[in-house]
């Protein structure tokens, strides 16, 4: 017997039970049969619901770029939707949007099938059927049926079989052009929604690639956060810049609290700013300094503080012009504190090339000991000394934070949330 039949038989024995039984048990028999109810409903439940991974990240954007947010308390939204139909018919599941295709062509068949049929019952059509001196308006349409394949064949123009119009009929011409001219705007409407999903630029940014983790280290002395772009067609996104926020909670010294407040979180491609080159991956750099969102934030503090931060890539799409943006976040559990991505670029001497290797490309390696903020960074800097006590100190005579040591070996507690891809590939040099 299968667990669901299990489930249906122990819940209708325990249905059964309380019908005999004394008033008093009734209510504990009622209340147990109903709790088996309950989990045997959740536990086939979650049999055939499919578990999203993206429910675990309790983010506002999911990795592939899709929102988290459900608007609540919209006064007349479906007349807003209407009002704007064409968007909101591109913006349709394909499913949905196939469905209305589908509909739209089969209610104007059957409209125009309604008013020829009419037509031909007017005229008596169909009651002289046998009647040689009649003067049809259809001929060889004999039915409603006939009328539906009549309908068909005057609005895609695919020619005339047995049934045909009669022109010394007067309402044949009027209704033959009405129905010719409407099947065409149909056609071109239902056509150009087709293609228009087809053609959306918001496809494009199914082959752009983000890191799966973002890293921060140390780079030319300054603490910065880190993460990978990386373009899978050879036709690239022109003009494409950069943009990045942190969502976190904010209030003010008046006492306004914003759950959700945006902070700007401004990244460079190497020396380009914010404008991106994607003819190979490029790593996006934060530096995270007196203006940057996360100055005060140290490692341990990566498993309490809540925060998202999420990037936008916009760039025109060369083969069609048209914009393209690309989406995707991460939570403080997906940022490596201490790490470095992997080197994946090396030099095919063989085809006088270089060589990318996408399989490393979210490969990071554990570089640095950091246990201080960039906040704590600069007052060492500034002061010389480390006032935590930890294993951060200044070389005797170093006068910049490119000479600061750090005990590699030892791994404080705060990477144990981090499960971090090893490679097992060799550096190569250039």
């Amino acid at each position: 017997m299968s667990q669901h039949s299990a489930a249906i038989k122990e819940a209708e024995v325990a249905g059964t039970l309380f019908l005999f039984a004394d008033p008093d048990e009734v209510k504990s028999r009622r209340k147990n049969w109903r709790e088996i109810l309950r989990r045997k409903c959740c536990f086939i439940r979650n049999y055939f619901h499919k578990e999203d991974p993206e429910d675990k990240r309790k983010s506002l954007v999911k990795k592939n770029g899709s929102y988290r947010v459900y608007m609540a308390g919209l006064n007349q939204h479906k007349r807003r939707y209407l009002a704007d139909l064409y968007v909101t018919l591109i913006d349709l599941e394909w499913r949905y949007a196939l469905a209305v295709v589908f509909n739209v062509f089969l209610v104007s068949f059957l409209l125009f099938a309604v008013f020829w049929w009419l037509m031909a019952y007017n005229n008596g059509d169909f009651d002289n059927l046998n009647n040689p001196n009649h003067d049809f308006c259809l001929l060889g349409v004999t039915s409603f049926a006939g009328a539906i394949l009549f309908s068909l064949e005057t609005q895609t123009t695919i020619g005339y079989g047995m049934a045909y119009p009669n022109a010394s009929c007067a309402a044949t011409l009027p209704l033959l052009y009405l129905q010719v001219v409407l099947g065409f705007f149909v056609e071109t409407f239902m056509l150009g929604l087709i293609f228009v999903k087809i053609a959306r630029p918001k496809y494009r940014a199914n082959t752009i690639l983000f890191s799966k983790n973002a890293i921060i280290n140390l780079e030319n002395g300054k603490l910065v956060l880190q993460i990978r772009l990386g373009d899978l067609r050879k036709s690239h996104l022109v003009d494409a810049s950069i943009t990045g926020m942190i969502i976190r909670r904010h209030s003010t010294p008046e006492g306004a609290y914003y759950p959700l407040y945006q902070f700007n979180c401004d990244f460079t491609a190497n020396g380009m700013g914010d404008k991106v080159f994607l003819l190979w991956p490029v790593i996006l750099t934060h530096i995270i300094d007196k203006d940057s969102p996360l100055y005060d934030i140290r490692p341990p503090d990566l498993s309490s503080e809540k925060f998202e931060l999420i990037l936008y890539l916009t760039g025109t799409v060369e083969s069609t012009g048209e914009t393209c943006q690309a989406r995707t976040s991460y939570i403080p559990k997906e940022v490596l504190w201490g790490h470095r991505f992997e080197r994946i670029e090396e030099y095919d001497i063989g085809h006088s090339r270089w060589h990318i290797d996408f399989a490393g490309f979210d490969d990071v390696v554990y570089c640095q000991n950091i246990r201080h903020s960039a906040k704590e960074l600069d007052a060492i800097k500034e002061s010389g000394t480390d006032h935590r006590g930890s294993d951060l100190s200044l070389a005797e005579g170093a006068t910049s934070l490119t000479a600061l040591r750090y005990d590699l070996t030892s791994k404080s507690s705060m990477y144990d949330h981090v499960t971090v891809p090893r490679s097992p590939r060799k550096e190569r040099p250039y």
